[in-house]
């Protein structure tokens, strides 16, 4: 199941419930967009990028649908 947004960059994981928490909760946020990727944590703690979490939450059932293309976002979580 998916545990957490997350957010990678330069191979260190942040996670949060959702993906603007992360960003909110750094002490220098500006240009931290820039080279990054978006995607969630596993509760066995793999980083899925959105597509790939997306996939994974429909096989567990942890949600229906998704709403936005093959990407999963937060909001279709919590």
């Amino acid at each position: 199941m998916i545990k957490s947004s997350a957010i990678k960059k330069d191979g260190k994981i942040y996670t949060g419930k959702r993906h603007c928490d992360i960003i909110n909760n750094l002490k220098y946020p500006f240009g931290f967009f820039k080279w990054c990727e978006q995607g969630f944590v596993t509760d066995t703690g793999e980083f899925l990028d959105r597509v790939e979490a997306g996939e994974h939450a429909l096989e567990c059932k942890q949600i229906k649908n998704l709403n936005w293309g093959k990407n999963l976002y937060s909001e279709d979580l919590w």
